[in-house]
C-alpha cells in the first residue's frame, strides 16, 4: 500500500480530552512522526533525533534497526548524519503483517574549509565587524576575515586610516582553519567619521590585491560620545555583555524607566553603557531615548538614608521594610542578594557619598543594619543586612522624582503550624499556551496542555490548603512573559511556581535523557529550588540537577521567591508515559505542596 497516503489518512492517537482529534481504532496501524518536523531537514550537526509513535503492539525500525516501542506507542532514536544528503527511513509493522513507512531527507552542509591559496579570495564567512558600531576615542576596533592562506593582509577605515596590517592566525587558534586574518585599530583623538566601511585587502602580487568591503559600518564619533540616554519602556534591563542564546543575553538586572545612563558606544542594536570606571553594560536600543548632545552626564551626591518598616495588616500577612536614599536624579543601579549573612547589596552608579547620617526607625524590624561604601569614582554601594535567614523579595525604584526606594519583604506570618500555607498568596504558572506549544512528545502530546493540567492540579490542592492562588493562565492562551510577570507582582503573590516539561535538543538520543530539574536565578531563592528538587526526587525521577543563575523570564522577578520546575522530559518516552498519567500529575502537585510547606515552615523563622 502507499505508505504516505496511509499515514495521512490515519487518525492520530492522543491521551487527553484536551485534544480534539479522534482516537484510531485499536487495531489501526499508524505512523506519526514528531521529529523531524518536515520531509526535508537542514541539519549542520552529525546526528539527528527521531521521535515518533505507532500502535503499542507494532514493531518499529529506524534505517532498518529495530527500536523499542513503548506502551504509549512511542519510539525514538538518533541517526548519524553524514555530510551531503542522506535518507532516514521509518518503518512500522503490525502483527497482522501490515506495514507503513516514511522517508525523510537530511541535508548536512560541508563544514567550513580553508579558502584556496589560488585564486586569491576574501570570503564573507566569519567577517568582523558583523554589525554596525559606534566608537569613541580610546576604543579598540577589531576586524577579521577569512581568505586565502599564506598571504599579506591589511585593512582601511574609510576616511580615517589606510594600510593597517593584519595577522594570519595559526590554525590551532582558528578551529583548525588556515587563512583567518585579524587586525586591530585603537581610535585616536581627532578621528571622526560616520558610517565608514572597512575595506579588506589580500595581496595577489606586489602589484595587485583582492579587495572586499565589510557590510557592517563603523562610526567613530568622539564629538557625540559620551552622551546621555533616558531608559524607557516596560521592564527594561541591562545586559552584562553581547552574548546571546535561546534565553537571551545574561542580564545584570532590571531597571526603572526614567533612569539616565551614559552611552559610550553601540554594537548592532545595543548601546554600550558606562556605569563606572571599570564597569559597563549593554542596553537594547528599544529601551533608550537619546537626549540632546549637551545634556549633562548623570551624577548625584547621595544624601541621608532613612530606614522604616510597615507591619502586616489584616489583608496582608507580610510586613515590609523600606530604605529611602536621597538623590538629585535617577541613576542606574544593580543589586545582588547575599546569604550567610542575609544581605541585599545595591550599587548606584554616578553617585558619590555625602551620607552623613542614617536614620533607622524601630519600625524596621526586618533590617539589622544599613551601611555604605564608596567603591570607586561614581560607584556608591549600600549594604543592607537583614534580621532573617531567607530572602523574601525586594523591589527597587524611584518615588517623588529622584528618591530611591528599596522595599524588602519580611517573611509572611504563618496562621497555624498545621496549616503553614493558609492565607498565603501563591502564583502558579502553566508554561507556554496558545500558539506556543512548547515541547512535543513522541505521541504528539503538547507541553502547553500538560503544564495546564499540572497547574490545575496544583491550584486545586493549594486552595484546599487555604491558599489564595493566582494563575498566570487558565486556558489555552499565549500570555506574554511581561503580562505574566505583571500579573504575579501586582497580585502581591508571596511565592511563584512555574511548571514546565523538559525536552532535549534535535541532535541527542531522547531515550538517554530523563528526569526532573529545578531552576532559580538568584542565590537568595536557591533554598526554594533545592527543597522542591528534593521533594520531586521522592517520586523516583532521575536527577537532572538544581540549576542556578538561570535566565528564564519568570526566574527574573526579585519581588518574591520563585522556582521553575521541569517535571520530567516530554521528549523521553518513559517520562512521557509518566506525564500522561493523571496519577503522576497529582503526585507532582502533592510534592510541590510539600515543598512549599517545608519552605514556608523552615524559612519564616527569624
Amino acid at each position: 500500500m502507499n505508505s504516505l497516503r496511509y499515514f495521512l489518512a490515519a487518525s492520530f492517537l492522543f491521551f487527553s480530552p484536551l485534544f480534539s482529534q479522534t482516537t484510531p481504532k485499536p487495531d489501526s496501524l499508524f505512523l506519526r512522526v514528531i521529529v523531524p518536523e518536515t520531509d526535508t531537514t537542514l541539519n549542520p550537526f552529525s546526528s539527528q533525533r527521531i521521535s515518533a509513535s505507532t500502535l503499542p503492539s507494532a514493531r518499529a525500525f529506524i534505517n532498518g534497526r529495530e527500536v523499542k516501542v513503548y506502551s504509549s506507542g512511542a519510539f525514538c532514536g538518533v541517526v548519524n548524519v553524514p555530510v551531503d544528503t542522506s535518507i532516514v527511513r521509518l518503518v512500522v509493522r503490525a502483527a497482522t503483517g501490515d506495514s507503513l513507512e516514511k522517508d525523510f531527507v537530511l541535508e548536512r552542509p560541508e563544514p567550513l574549509k580553508a579558502s584556496p591559496h589560488d585564486p586569491v579570495v576574501i570570503e564573507s564567512a566569519l567577517m568582523k565587524p558583523s554589525e554596525d558600531l559606534w566608537l569613541g576615542a580610546g576604543d579598540i576596533l577589531e576586524v577579521r576575515f577569512k581568505g586565502s592562506p599564506g598571504r599579506e593582509a591589511s585593512f582601511d577605515i574609510e576616511g580615517v586610516e589606510s594600510g593597517i596590517p593584519m595577522t594570519e592566525l595559526p590554525p590551532a587558534q582558528a578551529n583548525g582553519l588556515a587563512g583567518i586574518y585579524i587586525g586591530r585599530y585603537k581610535v585616536r583623538e581627532g578621528d571622526d567619521v560616520k558610517d565608514a566601511r572597512i575595506r579588506f585587502y589580500l595581496k595577489r602580487s606586489f602589484w595587485s590585491s583582492e579587495k572586499v568591503y565589510s557590510k557592517a559600518k563603523v562610526s567613530i564619533i568622539p564629538k557625540d560620545l559620551p552622551r546621555v540616554a533616558e531608559i524607557t519602556g516596560k521592564h527594561p534591563f541591562l545586559n552584562a555583555g553581547l552574548g546571546n542564546d535561546r534565553l537571551g543575553g545574561a542580564k545584570l538586572g532590571y531597571i526603572q524607566s526614567g533612569v539616565r545612563v551614559v552611552i559610550t558606544g553601540k554594537a548592532g542594536n545595543q548601546y554600550h553603557v558606562q556605569l563606572s570606571d571599570g564597569m559597563d553594560a549593554w542596553l537594547p536600543e528599544y529601551f533608550a531615548s537619546l537626549l540632546p548632545l549637551d545634556t549633562p552626564l548623570p551624577h548625584s551626591l547621595v544624601g541621608s538614608l532613612t530606614v522604616t518598616g510597615k507591619d502586616s495588616t489584616a489583608n496582608k500577612n507580610q510586613g515590609e521594610d523600606i530604605v529611602t536614599v536621597a538623590l538629585s536624579q535617577r541613576l542606574p543601579y544593580v543589586s545582588e542578594q547575599r546569604v550567610n549573612p542575609t544581605q541585599l547589596i545595591v550599587d548606584i552608579f554616578g553617585a558619590t557619598s555625602n551620607t552623613n547620617w542614617i536614620t533607622q526607625q524601630l519600625s524596621s524590624k526586618g533590617i539589622k543594619s544599613v551601611s555604605w561604601q564608596q567603591r570607586g569614582a561614581g560607584r556608591y554601594r549600600l549594604i543592607i543586612t537583614l534580621t532573617y535567614e531567607q530572602h523574601w523579595g525586594y523591589d527597587i525604584g524611584y518615588i517623588n522624582g529622584s528618591t530611591m526606594k528599596i522595599t524588602l519583604r519580611r517573611p509572611p506570618e504563618i496562621a497555624a503550624a498545621d496549616a503553614p500555607l493558609s492565607g498565603l498568596t501563591i502564583a502558579v504558572d502553566a508554561g507556554h499556551g496558545g500558539d506556543n506549544n512548547g515541547a512535543v512528545g513522541s505521541t504528539g502530546v503538547l507541553e502547553k496542555n500538560m503544564t495546564l493540567m499540572f497547574a490545575n492540579n496544583l491550584a486545586a490542592l493549594l486552595r484546599s490548603k487555604g491558599v489564595n492562588v493566582v494563575m498566570t493562565r487558565i486556558d489555552d492562551s499565549n500570555i506574554s512573559m511581561a503580562a505574566r510577570t505583571e500579573k504575579i507582582i501586582s497580585s502581591g503573590a508571596q511565592i511563584l511556581v512555574s511548571i514546565h516539561c523538559n525536552s532535549i535538543g534535535e541532535t541527542s538520543d531522547p531515550s538517554l535523557t530523563k528526569g526532573v530539574s529545578t531552576y532559580y536565578r538568584y542565590i537568595g531563592y536557591q533554598s526554594l529550588a533545592q527543597i522542591m528538587y528534593s521533594k520531586m526526587l521522592e517520586l523516583g525521577l532521575d536527577q537532572q540537577g538544581c540549576v542556578g543563575s538561570f535566565n528564564f523570564s519568570l526566574n527574573a522577578p526579585t519581588q518574591l521567591p520563585n522556582v521553575l520546575v521541569e517535571t520530567a522530559f516530554l521528549s523521553n518516552p518513559e517520562d512521557e508515559i509518566r506525564i500522561l498519567d493523571p496519577m503522576f500529575r497529582q503526585q507532582v502537585a502533592q510534592q510541590i505542596v510539600k515543598g512549599l510547606e517545608q519552605f514556608v515552615t523552615t524559612k519564616t523563622a527569624p
